[in-house]
């Protein structure tokens, strides 16, 4: 048979080397070839069937030719990127595959017994359990074991008998050292049988010497033999998941998941434990430590031999793999949720695998061949650490060993410790750069520095757990305190930020009131769901189950809304202010009977300061149903007034007052052209009324008085020029000593109105709108000689 050798070729890093060993498969065969490259030639062979290998390297590529029992022939192989394994084809079209043979799969100098059937058989199996990725050469050691100096009438090659009959033991149940011999027997043998079936081989064993051999059966007998096998096996029942069907099934699921560095392997490990017994938090915590506790134990008994653990899944006893005085270990039939039975490590061992790996303390690892190297967690390097110091440390001392109280005490101290020193810290920060954005500074300090050290104490005690991996009776108390000071410490300072974010926010000069008021709802809005997300989340951590929850919010569903309905509705008002935009922060209103500035709009009520300086505080619920006038929405402010004329006034004097005060308020700069009236109204008892209609452009009450008084005093001046005065409810008595009006001045004013008339400019009813436009804004306001600057300081015209 043509065996071609092939060694990889080194990867495009010039790390990567043909030089090593390498476990190779190729069509029926396999073995181990064993290459030294030298410059850019490499030499080798594989001593099981004498063949050598010589070819030369380029890059990846590793070409020559192979020699084997007077046969040879060409070769091509080519190395992975990463130089782990390298794939050959041959000139005939063969191919053969090679992975290098890690340091920790090397052949760690176990001395085989051939003393015995019972050695024989159980080495053979040892090494062939252990085959796989890597260690593909342990089944041409696992085939020394095997007598093969009588041919076989089938022609096979001896690995391929060697798998061949260990897939025939590996579906028995035995122990190897139940076969029974005397000194001076030659032969001997034992009938093999299949858990839960009458299936079985008869295995015999031969002496040549000093040592004993398995005779091996016929090929022929162990296919049919492998297919009884199969057939008596019950096909998989729905609902049970295949590396739990049986209590080899589940043994060796746990074992070779720690051979495996993914997170997945250990979900499976965690999966072959009955978890029914622990709490939420246990399994969450607790339940990957049982896992590997259990595991150490396995390891430190010794080399598992798969076959001696029953894979029947209609069995119905537990299955014990070991006991102890203080504990065992054992796989029982567990119903799932699918009413199916699936083999679980028992709650009798989850129990007690503590104990029981603390009395192994002293028993050391055994250094198999079948047994690569596992990665230790964090947990175990540092209690073999501690054991090493001194063992009284890793005594059991209540419910924890000494060292795990020890370390918790300090881990608390010094987590304690670093929370104060780093809420110092943060507390200076906050009070120097955010102790204005807080109304109380004092309690600002006293939330940041306990927060902080809650905070630290919290995180603290997680590492702890991680690191020490305290047991189920106090990991849980220890999650439960640590988790909930996380969370109220993260939720205060959460509530914190936003606070002082939004009071930030509202600070701001550029900041339209409107978006004031949305900051208040949406920082309100974030504030409840903190709140409601940490309450959620301490009910998980305290366990605090939600269908209890959730069947009381059944049944007082109505009164909960009764009596949160005054809430919920001064909740939506808040937001129909907000989206209806009645008012913004820093209006000034009218609501109901009271004035004053919109303060602040919250998600449950509203604050406005009053004229007198106080606070008034209205639910939201109450202020939307109210009739709000806004003054800061108003684009101009009304002027209305009643001027009172004394009855001396002559219709043509009137008219000239009429006149003169419309040109006055069309000449104003700050009063609207329209609407624009003044006319008169009516007789009063003591006076002949006149009423000014007009709208002054400007929205700021200050400015609106100002104005106004400048257009009280232009009219007095008018009424004086006019030669009349203004009336009051008086009785006059005339006398010779009564200041009468200004015969003059009347005699002009009249003057006036006749030359208007006489010339076809008399303005009434009404001013022609010539006029008007050439009137409009022609008086100086401020008045002429007022000490109010038309400019600023730097010289541009000041906007009133």
């Amino acid at each position: 048979m043509l065996l071609l050798f092939l060694v990889c070729s080194t990867t495009v890093a010039s790390e990567f080397n043909w030089t090593g060993q390498w476990d190779s498969i190729w069509r029926h065969r396999g073995a181990r070839i064993t290459l030294e490259q030298t410059g850019q030639q490499v030499t080798g062979g594989y001593d099981l069937y004498g063949g050598e290998i010589d070819g030369v390297v380029s890059g990846l590529q590793l070409t020559g030719t192979w020699k084997e029992g007077g046969r040879s022939g060409p070769f091509l192989a080519i190395m992975s990127s990463d130089g782990r394994t390298f794939t050959a084809r041959f000139g005939n079209n063969e191919w053969l595959t090679a992975i290098r043979v890690e340091d920790d799969n090397a052949y760690q100098g176990d001395a085989f017994d051939y003393s015995s059937p019972a050695s024989v058989l159980f080495h053979f199996l040892s090494i062939m359990n252990a085959v796989g990725p890597g260690r593909m050469e342990l089944q041409s050691e696992a085939s020394h074991f095997i007598d093969f100096s009588r041919p076989f009438e089938t022609r096979i090659s001896e690995l391929d008998y060697t798998r061949l009959l260990f897939e025939v033991l590996d579906r028995l149940t035995f122990r190897s050292f139940d076969i029974k011999h005397s000194a001076t027997d030659r032969t001997a043998s034992v009938r093999l049988y299949q858990a839960g079936s009458d299936v079985s081989l008869l295995l015999e064993f031969t002496r040549t010497g000093d040592e004993w051999h398995i005779d091996p059966p016929s090929p022929d007998l162990l296919r049919e033999t492998l297919e009884a096998l199969k057939a008596a096996r019950p096909a998989l029942r729905p609902g049970v998941v295949s590396e739990l069907r049986s209590p080899r099934d589940t043994l060796r699921t746990l074992v070779e998941s720690f051979d495996k560095t993914d997170g997945a392997s250990l979900e499976r490990a965690v999966r072959t434990l009955n978890l029914q017994g622990l709490s939420a938090l246990a399994r969450e915590y607790e339940a990957p430590r049982l896992a590997r506790y259990i595991n150490r134990v396995i390891e430190r008994l010794g080399p598992v031999i798969w076959q001696e653990v029953p894979d029947d899944p209609a069995a119905t006893s537990p299955y014990v793999y070991f006991e102890h005085p203080l504990g065992v270990i054992a796989i029982e039939p567990v119903l799932n949720e699918a009413g199916q039975v699936e083999w679980l490590f028992g709650q009798e061992t989850l129990a007690s695998i503590r104990s029981v790996y603390a009395a192994l303390d002293n028993l050391p690892s055994p250094q198999a061949l079948y047994q690569p190297s596992q990665p230790v967690s964090l947990y175990f390097k540092i209690r073999d650490y501690v054991r090493s110091l001194n063992t009284g440390l890793v005594r059991q001392t209540g419910p924890m060993e000494t060292w795990q109280w020890i370390g918790l005490l300090v881990t608390f101290v010094l987590a304690y410790i670093l929370g104060r020193l780093l809420s110092r810290l943060i507390v200076l920060l906050a009070l120097r750069y955010a102790s204005h954005e807080f109304e109380s500074p004092a309690f600002l300090e006293w939330l940041l520095r306990w927060s902080f050290t809650l905070l630290s104490v919290g995180l603290g005690l997680r590492l702890a757990d991680y690191a020490l991996s305290f047991p189920d009776v106090v990991q849980v108390l220890i999650a439960t305190i640590s988790w909930s000071t996380i969370i109220l410490s993260v939720t205060a300072m959460l509530l914190l930020v936003v606070k002082l974010m939004a009071d930030h926010v509202r600070r701001k000069k550029a900041l339209m009131g409107h978006n004031i008021t949305l900051v208040s709802l949406v920082s309100g809005i974030i504030r409840v769901a903190i709140v409601l997300t940490a309450i959620l989340m301490l009910a998980d951590v305290l366990q605090v189950p939600y269908q209890s929850v959730l069947a009381g919010l059944g049944i007082g569903g109505i009164a909960v809304a009764l009596a949160a309905q005054s809430t919920l509705q001064n909740f939506i008002s808040g937001i129909t202010l907000y989206f209806d935009k009645p008012i913004a922060i820093g209006d000034f209103c009218r609501f109901g009977e009271q004035m004053g500035t919109v303060e602040f709009i919250g998600m449950r009520s509203t604050r406005i300061r009053t004229l007198d300086r106080t606070l008034v505080t209205i639910p939201n619920s109450e202020f939307s149903n109210m009739q709000i006038e806004n003054y800061a929405k108003r684009d101009q402010m009304f002027l209305n007034s009643t001027l009172r004329l004394r009855y001396e006034t002559a219709p043509d004097q009137l008219r000239y007052v009429l006149v003169q005060l419309r040109e006055m308020l069309l000449a104003h700069p700050k009063v609207a052209s329209d609407p624009l009236r003044v006319r008169l109204i009516g007789f009063g008892e003591h006076s002949l009324d006149l009423e000014i209609f007009a709208y002054l452009m400007t929205t700021d009450r200050a400015e609106f008085v100002a104005i106004r008084e400048d257009i009280y005093l232009r009219v007095m001046d008018i009424v004086t020029q006019a030669g009349t005065k203004f009336a009051f409810p008086a009785v006059v008595h005339y006398n010779t000593t009564d200041r009468m009006p200004d015969p003059a001045q009347s005699e002009a004013s009249v003057n006036t109105v006749a030359q208007w008339r006489e010339e076809g400019r008399l303005p009434f009813p009404d001013h022609p709108w010539p006029d008007k436009a050439q009137l409009r804004s022609t008086l100086d306001y401020p008045p002429r000689g007022s000490s109010t600057d038309q400019t600023d300081p730097f010289g541009q015209e000041r906007k009133l």
